[in-house]
C-alpha cells in the first residue's frame, strides 16, 4: 500500500496538467474544500508564464493567492486552483516553465507566426533564442519563449520573480552595469555574479538583481532577530571577549609541551588544533598593533557532546562576543543553539550541511559548501566555455547523484542567458560511452572538449584520467574540470594534469608565492620554529581571526549585515559572506578556480 500512496497523486495530477508537466509532480493542497496544485516560484518566472504553463488565467491565480498582483517572490508557493484549469487548452498544448522562459513543444499544424502571436512576442524573438529549430519547424520541437517581452500582457505580469532579500533594479535608458553598481555602492563583479549572463547585453527595461538587502527584508529581519538586541552604542566595546573552541583532546597526550620539546608526534586532532591556534595568535598580535583590544579564551572542545553540554553550562555568555569553532558537526550544533539564545557571533571553520543550524542569524560558515562550489562551477563553465563542447562525465555512483543533479540544473539555467552557446543543456556521458567508437560521436577534433567530472571518488577519477589521456593522444583537444579533493590525489601523474589543462573548483587555496603568504610564513616560523601543514589549518586560523577581528574594529558587534556586502582577502582565499538561499545564517560565497599550468598550480579566477 505504501507504493500505491506514492503513485496516486501522480494519477490525479495527470488529469489536469498539460501534457509533459506531470514529471514536475506538483503537490496537491486542499483549502476550504478546494483543491490546489502548489507551484514554487523559480528565478525568472513571470505571472504570465506560470498562467500559460498551467492553462489557468491570471485572474484565477490572483484570486487564489493574496497580494499576487504586487509581484512574484522567488521561493513563494503559488496555489493553482484545479477547478480553474482550462482542460481543453491543456490538452492542446505542451508548455513548461524554465526560469524566465516558457518551453513550448510544437504541435501538429502550428506555425511560427501563430506561436509568436499566441504569446505576444515577435517571430524574431523566437528566432533569436531558437536559431536551429525555427529553420525547420517540426512537430515535437521545443522552443524557448521569452515571456518577459510579451506585447499582449500588462507589464506588471511580465515582471520576473524577484529575490525577497535583495533589491531589484530596472535598467533605464543609457544605464550601464558600472553605473548601476556605482549607484548602489557595490562592485561590478558582485553585480555580474548576481545576474549571470544578463549584463553582457543589458537592454533598457531589463530587471537586475542588486545584492544589497532591501528595506523590507532588513525590517523583517530586525523584527525576527533572536538573542539580545544590540544598539549602536552597545555594539562598540573597548575590549571584546573571543573564545576558541578547538579539539585539543588533551587526554590523548601526556604533556603537549614535553612532547613538542622532545620532537614527538602529537595526537592528530591535537596537531590540528595547535596549528590553528598558532595562526590565531599571529593574527591577534597584528590586530593588537592595529588597535583591537580582545581577551581570547581557549576551550578544549572535541566531539564528545556530553562534555560540550557541561562546558556550555559553565560558560558565562553575558559578556561573550565571538566564538570560533568547534570543528565537529554535533558539537557545533550545540554551540549554535547557545549562539541563537544568547546572541554571540559564531564562526564555523568548516562547511557542514544546513540542517544542523536552525537558521542561526549569528552564524558564519567560513568555507563555501559543496553546493555553492558546484553552482559557481556551473556558471563559470557557461560563461567561459559557451562555444566549447561541454560534457559531464557521470560516475554512476549514487553518492555523486546530488552533485550531478545540481551541476546540470544550474548549468542549464545559466546557459539560457547565452542563446548562441554551442549547447543549451549539459549532456551526460559515461566512461563506457567515451571508450571505443563512442568518443567519435561525442567529442570534436575542431573544438575544445570540456569534460566536467563532479565526483571525488578516487578510483573513478584515476580511471577517467587514463581514458582522457588516451583520447588526448587521439587528437581530441581536452580540458578537464574536477572537484576540490583532487588536489590531494598524488597518485595521478602531474604530467597528465598538465596535458589535460586540469582545472579544480576549490573553497580556498594557499599560493606560496604571494607576498601576504610569504610574510605570514616568516612570522609563523620565527615564533614556532615550524611550518603550517599542507592542510593549512594555521593559515585558516590566521585568516578567521584577522577577518572577524577587523569586522569588530570597523563595525563592532553589528557586523552581521556589513560583512555580507564587503569582500575581504585572506592568505588562503577571499571572504565574502552572504545569506544562504534557504536560511538566515551566513556562508562564505567566495569560490576559486585553480589550474595546472607549466607544472605549477595557479589561481585562475
Amino acid at each position: 500500500m505504501k507504493k500505491l500512496r506514492c503513485i496516486l497523486p501522480l494519477l490525479l495530477l495527470a488529469a489536469v496538467l498539460p501534457k509533459g508537466l506531470c514529471a514536475q509532480e506538483l503537490p496537491v493542497r486542499v483549502e476550504d474544500g478546494k483543491e490546489y496544485m502548489v507551484y514554487t516560484v523559480e528565478p525568472g518566472n513571470t505571472l504570465f508564464g506560470i498562467s500559460r504553463a498551467y492553462s489557468v488565467s491570471i485572474e484565477s491565480l490572483k484570486e487564489a493567492n493574496e497580494n499576487l498582483g504586487e509581484g512574484l517572490e522567488i521561493g513563494r508557493e503559488i496555489l493553482i486552483p484545479k477547478a480553474a484549469v482550462n482542460r481543453r487548452a491543456a490538452r492542446k498544448s505542451d508548455v513548461k516553465t524554465d526560469g524566465k522562459y516558457l518551453l513550448h513543444t510544437v504541435q501538429r499544424k502550428e506555425t511560427l507566426f501563430g506561436i509568436a502571436k499566441s504569446y505576444g512576442v515577435t517571430v524574431n524573438d523566437l528566432a533569436e533564442l531558437n536559431p536551429e529549430e525555427v529553420l525547420v519547424l517540426s512537430t515535437g520541437s521545443v522552443l524557448r519563449v521569452p515571456v518577459q517581452r510579451s506585447l499582449s500582457v500588462a507589464q506588471a505580469y511580465l515582471e520576473p520573480a524577484r529575490n525577497d532579500t535583495f533589491t531589484v533594479h530596472r535598467a533605464a535608458k543609457g544605464e550601464t552595469p558600472y553605473s548601476i553598481a556605482k549607484q548602489y555602492g557595490i562592485s561590478t563583479d558582485s553585480l555580474a555574479e548576481a545576474n549571470p549572463g544578463i549584463l553582457e547585453n543589458m537592454a533598457e527595461g531589463a530587471w537586475i538583481t542588486v545584492p544589497v538587502y532591501n528595506e523590507s527584508f532588513l525590517a523583517e529581519r530586525a523584527g525576527a532577530e533572536v538573542g539580545r538586541a544590540v544598539t549602536e552604542t552597545e555594539a562598540r566595546k573597548q575590549k571584546y571577549r573571543i573564545a576558541l573552541m578547538l579539539p585539543f583532546e588533551l587526554h590523548h597526550n601526556d604533556s603537549i609541551a614535553e612532547s613538542i620539546e622532545a620532537g614527538e608526534d602529537l595526537y592528530i586532532l591535537t596537531e590540528i588544533a595547535l596549528e590553528f591556534y598558532r595562526g590565531v595568535r599571529v593574527a591577534a598580535d597584528s590586530l593588537e598593533r592595529l588597535g583591537l583590544q580582545a581577551e581570547i579564551t581557549v576551550y578544549d572542545v572535541g566531539e564528545d557532546v556530553v562534555a560540550v553540554k557541561e562546558l556550555l553550562k559553565a560558560i558565562d555568555f553575558s559578556e561573550l562576543d565571538l566564538v570560533i569553532g568547534p570543528m565537529h558537526k554535533n558539537s557545533l550544533a550545540l554551540v549554535s543553539e547557545a549562539s541563537q539564545q544568547h546572541g554571540f557571533r559564531l564562526v564555523s571553520p568548516n562547511a557542514f550541511s544546513k540542517e544542523i543550524f536552525s537558521d542561526n542569524p549569528f552564524l558564519f560558515r567560513a568555507t563555501a559548501t559543496r553546493e555553492t562550489m558546484l553552482r559557481y562551477l556551473a556558471h563559470y563553465l557557461a560563461l567561459n566555455h559557451a562555444k566549447d563542447n561541454v560534457l559531464m562525465v557521470n560516475s554512476e555512483s549514487p553518492r555523486d547523484w546530488p552533485a550531478r543533479k545540481m551541476l546540470k540544473k544550474t548549468y542549464n539555467e545559466a546557459t539560457a542567458s547565452f542563446p548562441n552557446a554551442l549547447r543549451d543543456s549539459l549532456a551526460s556521458v559515461t566512461k563506457a560511452l567515451l571508450n571505443g567508437n563512442g568518443a567519435s560521436r561525442l567529442l570534436k577534433k575542431d573544438t575544445l572538449n570540456v569534460l566536467v567530472v563532479p565526483s571525488n571518488e578516487l578510483a573513478f577519477v584515476s580511471d577517467m584520467f587514463t581514458v582522457f589521456t588516451a583520447l588526448e593522444r587521439e587528437g581530441y583537444p581536452l580540458q578537464v574540470y574536477g572537484l576540490d579533493r583532487w588536489i590531494n590525489y598524488d597518485n595521478i601523474d602531474t604530467d597528465y594534469k598538465n596535458r589535460l589543462n586540469l582545472r579544480l573548483v576549490v573553497p580556498n587555496y594557499v599560493d606560496y608565492s604571494a607576498e601576504p603568504v610569504i610574510a605570514f610564513l616568516e612570522e609563523f616560523r620565527d615564533r614556532y620554529n615550524s611550518e603550517p601543514s599542507k592542510h593549512a589549518y594555521g593559515f585558516q586560523g590566521y585568516d578567521l581571526a584577522m577577518v572577524f577581528g577587523q569586522y569588530l574594529m570597523q563595525y563592532g558587534l553589528n557586523f552581521t549585515e556589513p560583512a555580507g556586502a564587503r569582500d575581504t582577502e585572506g592568505v588562503m582565499g577571499a571572504y565574502r559572506f552572504g545569506h544562504t538561499p534557504d536560511g538566515r545564517d551566513h556562508e562564505n560565497k567566495s569560490v576559486l578556480i585553480i589550474g595546472y599550468d607549466d607544472y605549477k598550480i595557479k589561481r585562475i579566477n
